[in-house]
């Protein structure tokens, strides 16, 4: 099977159920069932309307079992959603953990591991670079980098 792609609000309900600590199956079986409270109490978006990005994933046609399960890739994500899904995914805050400018955010710091998982989330649109910090290494266990729109 190829990548799986998803809309944003279907990608955001993925990360916001992965974001409560369960696992994958666990997950699953709770949306399936629409017993939500044990995934949203432990969410970083308690708020989040569940049904409602299912009913959405149903219309469009995203199959967000098989992303939970192996991972995705945006078919679109506007620099908010970008914003939006590295405090999801990596617990990073804009002026916290990495500066915008524009179309681009700078001095993001991850873990080397995560880079690639970055990468495969939202590659059709974004450019994920590494960079060497001030000091010209690469910081212990973090890389930094840059993430910059495809097509200006």
């Amino acid at each position: 099977m190829g990548q799986v792609l998803l809309s944003i609000p279907v990608a955001f309900l993925v990360e916001n159920a992965l974001s409560s600590g369960e696992s994958k199956e666990f997950i699953i079986d709770c949306l399936r069932q629409g017993n939500y409270a044990p995934l949203l109490e432990k969410s970083k978006d308690p708020d989040m309307d569940f049904a409602d990005r299912l009913k959405t994933a149903e219309e469009m046609g995203d199959d967000w079992e098989e992303a939970i399960r192996n991972d995705y890739v945006f078919k679109f994500l506007h620099i908010n959603g970008l914003k939006r899904l590295l405090r999801f995914r990596f617990g990073k805050e804009v002026d916290h953990d990495y500066i915008q400018e524009n179309l681009t955010l700078r001095q993001l710091s991850i873990e080397p591991d995560k880079i690639e998982t970055l990468r495969l989330l939202v590659s059709r649109q974004w450019n994920v670079i590494e960079e060497n910090d001030i000091t010209g290494e690469k910081t212990g266990q973090r890389t930094t980098v840059r993430l910059e729109l495809k097509y200006q």
